[in-house]
């Protein structure tokens, strides 16, 4: 069962990045989290957001071409505090995305997750095998 929402601020904390089941892809492939963060964005119901799109893509060629990567982090996080009235400003969005970028990435993405699985939106589907077959 989905916890209540918290009004106002942020669901989980910023170090709480080991939480959840987000810290190796946070770490490893954060442009993947950042790609399901804007498709959880553009449609907050969706039950299983890509991994592989435009914001992703562009976050990392903003990275390979500077370390400029931060601003898409620092968009999206603007974004989210917008939508859900949740504290603070574009300076603390600023210094997140530039100092603590992985962990930002992964607040952003559980965030939006926890907000998603709160209102009930059904479960992702995996595997389901088929009935037996029978002799009529």
């Amino acid at each position: 069962m989905a916890q209540p929402i918290k009004n106002n601020e942020w669901q989980d904390g910023l170090l709480s990045c080991c939480s959840g089941g987000h810290f190796l892809m946070g770490w490893c492939c954060p442009c993947v989290l950042v790609n399901k963060t804007h498709e959880l964005l553009e449609n907050p119901a969706n039950p299983e957001p890509k991994g592989c799109g435009l914001w992703g893509c562009g976050w990392c060629v903003l990275n390979a071409c500077g370390g400029f990567g931060f601003i898409l982090n620092c968009l999206q996080r603007g974004d989210i505090r917008k939508k859900h009235n949740i504290e603070g400003n574009g300076c603390g969005d600023f210094c997140v995305s530039v100092c603590c970028p992985c962990c930002g990435v992964i607040q952003q993405y559980k965030e939006l997750e926890m907000r998603r699985d709160a209102k009930g939106v059904p479960d992702k589907v995996g595997y389901q095998g088929q009935a037996p077959m029978g002799m009529p």
